[in-house]
This record gives C-alpha cells, sequence and structure tokens, in this order.
C-alpha cells in the first residue's frame, strides 16, 4: 500500500498510558518508554502514528495518555491533527478503550477502531498495514479480530492465542477463527505451542467496531459500563473534566484480555501477522532487536562507552558519561543522568522490581 494507499474510515485508538517500568532508568513517570527515542529518531509513539497514517484519515487518530503527560503528547503531535484523551489515574487497557470508544461513537457512530499499543516495532510496515486493513474488512458487520504474531522462539513472556478453524483468505491474508487464548506459558509448554504451530503470540492488537465493544464491555464489564456511560454523557460539556476525575478512579482496573477477550462468546477472528514484531517489552528484547549492531562478541553499546574482553552485554548510556567495561558477560548496565542500572541480563523482565522497592521506600525522586 505505501504511503499512497486509499484511507477508509477507520479510526484508530494509540494506547500510551502506561509507565514502562521495565525500562527504568531510562523510563520514568514524567517521560515513560512510549516518549523515548529508542528505536530510531523518532519516539515510539509517534512511529506507532507515522506507521498506520497512510491508512488513517486526518483527525481519526486518538491517543489515550495519562493526564501527567498530556502537554508532552500535544507538543509532539501539535502538527498531525490528532486527538488527545488523559486518563486521570491507570485502569488498564479496558477502560481506555472504553474511553475512546464512547468518544468515537459520539463523534462518528458505529466505525470500525483499530486498538494500537504504542511501543511496538515493525520491520515491514507496509505488511502491518495489510493485514490491518484485512482484519478491518472482517469485523465492519460484527465480530473481534486480533493480529496474532507468528512466533519465533519459545516465549514465556506472552500471552498466546490458539488458532481454530481456518477461513477464506481474507485481501489476501491468512485468518482463522480463535478457538482461545492463553496465559502466559511455562518454558516446557511454550516450546510444545511453538512446535504445534497451532498458536500465535498475543500482541495486544485488537479490531472491532465502536458497538461491538461498547456492547462487550456492557454484557462482561457492566461496572466499567456505567461509568463510561455517565462519562459520555458529559463530552462536549463544561461538567466533563470533573465527571472523569470522579468516575475513573472507581473504573474496573481490568484488561481488555482478561475482561472481554476470554469471555465474549462473539466471532473472534485472528490474522497471523509476520512483519518483524517486536513489542519493546524489557532491555533485553531491545538487545535482541538489535542484533544486526552487535561487536564480534555479541555486545550491543548505545552511547559513550569502551567495552574490553566483555561478552554478550548491553550497554545504554545518556548521561553523557564515558561507560567502561573490563571482563564482563551477560550484563546489562543502563547509565541516565541520576541513576545507574547495573543488572543480569537475563533477568530485565524483573527491573520493575526495582520500581516496587523504590516505592516502598518513598525515594520519589528516582521513579
Amino acid at each position: 500500500m505505501g504511503g499512497q494507499a486509499k484511507r477508509s474510515n477507520i479510526y484508530a485508538v494509540i494506547m500510551a498510558g502506561g509507565y514502562g517500568t521495565r525500562f527504568w532508568p531510562a523510563s520514568r513517570e514524567k517521560i515513560p518508554k512510549q516518549f523515548l527515542t529508542i528505536t530510531g529518531s523518532r519516539t515510539l509513539i509517534e512511529e506507532t502514528f507515522l506507521r498506520i497514517s497512510p491508512i488513517i484519515k486526518k483527525g481519526q487518530v486518538y491517543l489515550v495518555v495519562n493526564r501527567l503527560h498530556r502537554r508532552l503528547t500535544e507538543k509532539i503531535f501539535q502538527r498531525f491533527g490528532v486527538k488527545v484523551l488523559d486518563e486521570p489515574a491507570l485502569r488498564n487497557t479496558a477502560a481506555s478503550i472504553g474511553l475512546a470508544a464512547i468518544h468515537i461513537r459520539k463523534e462518528a457512530g458505529e466505525v470500525p477502531l483499530a486498538i494500537l499499543p504504542a511501543d511496538h516495532f515493525i520491520a515491514d510496515e507496509e505488511g502491518f498495514r495489510n493485514v490491518l486493513r484485512a482484519g478491518i474488512s472482517l469485523v465492519e458487520k460484527g465480530g473481534i479480530a486480533t493480529i496474532g504474531i507468528t512466533p519465533t522462539r519459545a516465549e514465556t513472556g506472552y500471552g498466546y492465542i490458539r488458532k481454530g478453524r481456518k477461513l477464506t483468505k481474507v485481501m489476501g491474508c491468512e485468518a482463522f477463527q480463535v478457538e482461545k487464548f492463553v496465559e502466559k506459558p511455562d518454558q516446557e509448554t511454550a516450546r510444545r505451542y511453538l512446535k504445534s504451530g497451532d498458536y500465535l503470540w498475543n500482541g495486544g492488537i485488537f479490531l472491532f467496531t465502536t458497538e461491538t465493544i461498547i456492547e462487550e464491555i456492557r454484557r462482561y464489564l457492566p461496572g466499567l459500563y456505567q461509568g463510561l456511560q455517565a462519562i459520555e454523557g458529559a463530552i462536549g460539556t463544561r461538567k466533563y473534566r470533573k465527571l472523569v476525575e470522579e468516575v475513573y478512579r472507581d473504573l474496573d482496573n481490568i484488561s481488555i484480555d482478561y475482561g472481554v477477550m476470554e469471555r465474549t462468546e462473539a466471532p473472534v477472528y485472528t490474522l497471523p501477522g509476520r512483519f518483524g514484531w517486536s513489542d519493546i517489552g524489557s532491555w533485553s528484547s531491545l538487545y535482541d532487536l538489535n542484533r544486526d549492531r552487535f561487536d564480534r562478541k555479541g555486545n550491543l553499546l548505545d552511547g559513550k562507552g569502551l567495552i574490553l574482553e566483555t561478552e554478550n552485554t548491553f550497554v545504554y548510556s545518556n548521561s553523557g558519561r564515558l561507560v567502561s567495561t573490563l571482563g564482563l558477560k551477560d550484563l546489562l548496565i543502563v547509565d541516565t543522568p541520576d541513576a545507574l542500572l547495573v543488572a543480569d541480563k537475563r533477568r530485565s523482565q524483573e527491573v520493575r522490581k526495582i520500581i516496587g522497592e523504590l516505592k516502598k521506600r518513598g525515594w520519589k525522586k528516582w521513579l
């Protein structure tokens, strides 16, 4: 499709409300991961927007962010014509999606929505757009679709989708009914999933219409639905901001996966994606993504550094200091102006433990 692709009546919702705790100390409450330039010259949230902009009309992209980051978001996107919704509290993806859905329904009625996390990397952007449009065509008259990621390894950090009956190709793309969503597996189970070929990674990319998802929330998350109904009635009025503040903190804190996808009786489809995907979920995933930049001993250097007699180590520095290593192996070193992280690279998924300990000790300066 490329940049000349025809833009259709799709609305996109980019979810960017998280704190990216596994990317501490580079990711902080004031500037979380999605606002960092860690995969190129643009922030992750910008890259997400630009990836879909060839097929989405101007003004039909909504960004859902934490209220702390509204001004930063508006500054980044001031010339792009996006719409920004801010959440006064973190309430997971079901609330974020519901908030966007009621705003878009108020604006445009029943239209197809593409729900996208703000922190993914995708190598083949045109291939991604092809699958996205095929998925939208599946759900325009009802049902839910998800873009599953074809596994490349026995990964225990993702949920999985078990493929069911194969459908006729949609716009040249493979499609299947979803048999079930599966929790994150242990290593042995993940190996079995990979070997069977029957499973896809759940990348958190969902497609449905405004009416479909609002009805699913009404059916399975009635408390959230009632809160959203109250907010929807105040959209465009002076009461809106105060009402959101009052209602939002009491909304269900639950993901769309647990709240709806694992319970729905609506038709659910999945389209396998093979477009070079990474969720950039941890420092180790960023390390793996940059294999083409490794030195002869498997080291990756991002910043000013001197690496001697060191193997399979990732050094990331934005402090301006010189970082030197000698005789190390399998380490993660992240140097920022006010905090330094040194960890076993294989345990980078556990970096969020540090956030918990900082909160416990009341060390807010480094959050």
